[in-house]
């Protein structure tokens, strides 16, 4: 993992559809993906922490630098 952020609701649209948290990790690939995902350690806290979720959405993406 290259980096981790995260953060809550600050939205002033109402957009979030009940959404409240944000976190946001960066690999090099996403062969670094793949490994994070099936890593045990990810897997053991994921299980812990799913029952006190109401609903999650994954994405994996590529991002693209926009210059303005």
């Amino acid at each position: 993992m290259k980096s981790f952020r995260w953060g809550t609701d600050a939205d002033i649209e109402k957009l979030t559809e009940g959404y409240t948290h944000v976190f946001e990790s960066t690999f090099e690939t996403t062969q670094g993906i793949a490994e994070y995902v099936a890593h045990p350690a990810h897997i053991e806290y994921s299980n812990l922490l799913a029952p006190a979720l109401e609903k999650v959405l994954a994405m994996d993406y590529q991002s693209n630098s926009v210059q303005l």
